[in-house]
């Protein structure tokens, strides 16, 4: 342990040296074994003399918040020859400037290398790739603007203060995953970053201090932490990226002004995670989905961010808004078949137009005892559908706004507003409440009597008196394109329907799932669109309706008509490849057969 320039004497190893970059200090030849419970193997920090630690064999340093060699706020040093075994973590680089490693072999189960710098000075290091993590060299670049890195296979690979990169198509297995530091207009796209085995890794891919890169199209899965993690970064794009069984998929820490845009989240324990104060960025049209998500997406200490056309499926929680969480707009999202499809305790935030459908509870303001108050919330047109409960207010909660949501089912028993001073008349309009029946003599659009909101006793003296399915905006498919389709029979007659183009992976992915059945007559049917023909599967979970389906070629030929049967198990698909879909209500395709041809804009 050297914690100065005084400590470099023989007493700590030093065996020759006068620190100078001419004469470094050498610590040389050693065999450390690191006793239990202690962190470090060599730990050299606070120090401007220069060092060489050459042909040290380090093994047994088993604590995950250590390391073998660390080296703090340093300068001119080098680690050559040295080898580190039975180790969880291999080297830590904090602070310093100007490290070189070379001919190292690094035999460890969690971070190989791992390199912290409050500026980009602080990433330029000489690590060689004669450095090996578990077999495979070390890639750690930097200053290489323009630059091409590709096809690699490696366990590290970083890229720091540089501009204009392009990272494609590498593969990091069971290692240190994709770094950039201080990085700018950069790409990185079509790598894979994953673990085959349960390594103490960190996050696949780790934007630092980088800023307007492009992340397209990786393959995340399986890592330790996050499979993409923005930290103090800032305008950059996540884009079709498929982050699979991550601990949490996409986390934005301390990140503003990111758009987080049609990446698929699978079995992450939280599918995209907004804290620490990262504000104004936007997360839409992202499928998050399968049964051991805890958290489809939660804004812990967040500002000013979008949450907008997501999918979030069989989550037990759909979108989380912690206490700290303020000024958001979560707008257009289905949430179904989740334990709780919101729950909401931070303040003056907009909730407008999503699906909650067949979740436990719809929207839950959790009991905070009196450690915060949700309040000056407004939730606008959200339809409520086959959920257990649709909306429970807590004791904590004041002046938090409803209007022109749509209550399905007993809708009156459904709802329970505990707090004080909620509204449910805004502007004259009130809310939709299912079953409860309204009278409307002078036809002005509003029961004439009002709905008590229990247990606060509040009333909606303006509840809605019908609606219109076709006007509301019911989650995802209200953002859809509405086209009318027109279809040839075989006879040569002309059909003309009404239908939402679904052709990104979150829209064909929902379909009408969680879609109320009381809302679907004159609703359009929707065309699935494909890039190209290939064969596909389509399933009826959280369906509960039957749906008629018709496949088309790319030329738009007629290739089959099958019904899909309500809340089936069944998978339902046809013999030949395809490029279009067409679902509506069953009983509504008797025109379209064989010979018939969908017309093509």
């Amino acid at each position: 342990m050297i914690l100065g320039n005084a400590d470099f004497i023989a007493e700590n190893g030093v065996v020759s040296g006068a620190g100078t970059r001419e004469d470094p200090y050498i610590l040389a030849g050693w065999e450390i074994t690191v006793p239990s419970g202690e962190f470090h193997g060599v730990k050299i920090e606070n120090v401007s003399a220069s060092f060489v630690l050459r042909g040290l064999v380090i093994n047994g340093a088993n604590q995950l918040e250590g390391a073998a060699i660390r080296i703090g706020f340093a300068s001119g040093g080098t680690v050559d020859k040295c080898t580190i075994t039975n180790s969880v973590n291999g080297i830590e680089i904090i602070s310093s400037t100007g490290i070189a490693v070379r001919d190292t072999v690094l035999s460890v189960t969690g971070r190989g290398l791992h390199v912290v710098g409050e500026s980009s000075e602080e990433y330029r290091h000489s690590i060689e790739p004669s450095t090996e993590l578990n077999g495979y060299p070390v890639l750690y670049y930097h200053d290489v603007d323009g630059e091409t890195i590709e096809g690699q296979r490696t366990t590290h690979l970083t890229i720091a203060a540089s501009r204009g990169v392009k990272v494609l198509k590498n593969e990091i297995v069971n290692g240190d995953g994709i770094e950039l530091a201080f990085v700018e207009d950069s790409t990185v796209s079509e790598n894979a970053v994953y673990r085959t085995s349960p390594v103490l890794t960190g996050s696949g891919i780790h934007l630092y201090a980088s800023h307007r890169n492009e992340v397209t199209k990786n393959s995340l899965r399986n890592n330790r932490l996050a499979g993409i993690q923005l930290t103090l970064a800032t305008g950059n794009m996540l884009r079709q990226n498929e982050l699979l069984a991550n601990d949490v998929g996409i986390r934005l820490f301390a990140a503003d002004e990111n758009t987080i845009t049609l990446n698929s989240c699978f079995a992450n324990r939280t599918g995209i995670e907004v804290i620490s104060g990262s504000n104004a960025n936007e997360l839409s049209a992202n499928l998050i989905f399968h049964e051991n998500t805890k958290q489809g997406i939660a804004l812990e200490s967040a500002t000013a961010n979008r949450v907008e056309r997501n999918v979030i499926t069989n989550a037990e929680m759909g979108v989380v808004m912690e206490a700290q969480a303020s000024n958001n707009t979560v707008a257009n999202n289905s949430v179904i078949s989740c334990g709780y499809g919101m729950t909401i305790s931070g303040s003056y935030n907009e909730i407008n137009g999503n699906l909650l459908s067949l979740n436990n509870r719809g929207i839950l303001f959790p009991e905070t005892y009196t450690r915060s108050t949700t309040r000056g919330n407004t939730f606008r047109g959200n339809v409520f559908s086959g959920n257990t409960s649709h909306l429970y207010t807590n004791l904590d909660s004041e002046v938090n706004w409803f209007t022109e949501n749509v209550f399905l089912g007993p809708a009156t028993k459904l709802v329970s507003d505990n707090g004080t001073n909620n509204r449910w008349v805004v502007a004259g309009v009130g809310n939709y409440w299912g079953e409860t029946p309204m009278i409307d003599e002078n036809e002005d659009g509003f029961g004439d009597t009002p709905v008590i909101v229990y247990p606060a006793g509040i009333q909606d003296t303006a509840p809605l008196a019908s609606i219109d399915p076709e006007q509301l905006e019911v989650g995802v498919l209200a953002t859809l394109e509405k086209r009318t389709l027109s279809l040839e029979t075989a006879d040569g007659g002309l059909i003309e329907l009404a239908t939402l183009i679904a052709n990104e992976g979150h829209e064909q992915w929902v379909g009408f799932q969680g879609f109320p059945e009381s809302l679907l007559s004159e609703f359009p049917g929707i065309l699935f669109q494909y890039e190209d023909e290939g064969e596909r599967r389509f399933h009826m979970n959280n369906v509960d309706f039957d749906l008629d389906i018709a496949y088309f070629a790319a030329d738009g030929i007629f290739l089959d008509r099958q019904t899909m049967k309500a809340n089936s198990e069944d998978l339902y698909t046809v013999s030949v490849p395809f490029q279009y879909a067409l679902e509506l209500p069953t009983g509504t395709m008797k025109e379209i057969a064989d010979g018939s041809r969908l017309i093509l804009p």
